[in-house]
């Protein structure tokens, strides 16, 4: 992450006023405990991919088709 975006959001964080900054602590803590880290095998993922034409040409197309 971005270390000026991490201290943006900290200097934000600090100027809550106290009840505000325990609240979202409390919040953070809260969600912590009900969703616990998930771990993702993401071997079955890897691979090679055949295409017929440019690379460059490829990812165009691909990144086009999400606008």
């Amino acid at each position: 992450m971005n270390v000026k975006l991490v201290q943006s959001i900290k200097q934000m964080i600090l100027a809550l006023p106290p009840e505000e900054q325990n609240w979202l602590k409390a919040q953070l803590v809260q969600k912590s405990y009900h969703s616990p880290a998930q771990v993702v095998d993401l071997n079955s993922f890897s691979g090679i991919i055949q295409i017929r034409q440019d690379p460059l040409e490829f990812q165009h197309q691909i990144r086009n088709e999400w606008t």
